[in-house]
């Protein structure tokens, strides 16, 4: 699949009540406006002009040139958003956005593509109605999260608090975001990169440090905030009335393919379910692109095609 380049981004600092929001902008400022949400550790470097953004195979399914497109840093997450209190809700997090953008002069939103938390944000944007969205593609997110998510979100957020406790916080930290890396990750992914399985204990204690090593209270503020988040979001599926598309992945432990399904029987207009296979877990709405890239560029176009009528 051919892409043209990826427009050089406009960076705006929007000042919110709170803080301020970072918010990347590209393409051309009269078309239809696309909004791009990531996982809880995104930034709004998604997709960059010199191709090295963490989100960089989604450019093959946008045609940037049709689009305005905006990405951001959530406000307490990772990046250059500085907010007094993180939000404690998806929804909290939802008018943030919705708020920066309407600064921007964004009236309404021809489509947003969502992913993992971005794609809750996205389905919270549209049913608060914050801004019109006709347009949902939600990756790796659903309506409601399952047992075992909850679960592994518990067990780091007691990582976290034990190493404050042990006078450790790093460490603590560092263990969390370890564990966090291993569930978005499949089984047979590690087993098959990583041969040595001692290779993919350094390979799961290197990404904690990684991230650790950025911001230690950011950091913790991802567990201890953002987690909850996701494990307190429930909506009825009847209530998202956009047209919307799901993808998911065969190997997430996170959002498997059967609470998709769940969500998309109760969608009033769903646009189709569709579970690729992957060995990347829940990662594979950022690492295997290319299996779904040309669902989400056709799905694009005709939001395209609804928003010039």
């Amino acid at each position: 699949m051919l892409s043209t380049p990826w427009p050089v981004a406009i960076t705006h600092q929007c000042q919110l009540p709170n803080g301020v929001l970072y918010v990347n902008e590209y393409g051309a400022s009269t078309a239809p406006a696309l909004l791009i949400l990531g996982g809880i550790s995104a930034t709004r470097d998604a997709i960059t002009a010199a191709g090295d953004g963490w989100w960089q195979g989604l450019a093959a399914a946008i045609e940037s040139h049709r689009w305005r497109v905006f990405t951001l840093d959530y406000g307490g997450g990772n990046g250059d958003s500085s907010i007094a209190e993180a939000p404690t809700s998806i929804a909290a997090q939802a008018e943030l956005c919705a708020r920066a953008l309407q600064q921007l002069g964004v009236t309404e939103l021809a489509a947003i593509v969502g992913g993992s938390y971005g794609g809750l944000v996205g389905l919270e944007i549209h049913r608060q109605a914050l801004l019109p969205v006709p347009h949902l593609a939600i990756i790796g997110a659903a309506h409601r999260p399952t047992a075992q998510a909850v679960m592994l979100r518990h067990i780091q957020r007691e990582l976290v608090r034990l190493g404050d406790a042990a006078g450790v916080p790093a460490r603590g930290a560092q263990l969390a975001r370890a564990l966090a890396m291993l569930s978005y990750r499949s089984a047979d992914a590690m087993d098959q990169f990583y041969p040595d399985p001692q290779a993919a204990v350094a390979y799961i204690e290197s990404r904690g440090l990684r991230t650790v090593t950025r911001s230690l209270p950011r950091t913790q503020q991802l567990f201890e905030v953002f987690g909850p988040a996701l494990d307190n979001y429930r909506i009825d599926p009847a209530s998202i009335t956009a047209a919307t598309l799901l993808l998911g992945f065969d190997s997430d432990q996170l959002v498997p393919p059967a609470v998709l399904h769940e969500f998309a029987e109760q969608l009033p207009d769903c646009q189709g379910c569709w579970i690729t296979p992957s060995s990347y877990g829940h990662d594979g709405f950022i690492k295997d692109t290319e299996r779904y890239a040309e669902l989400l560029r056709q799905f694009l176009q005709q939001a395209l095609a609804e928003a010039s009528c």
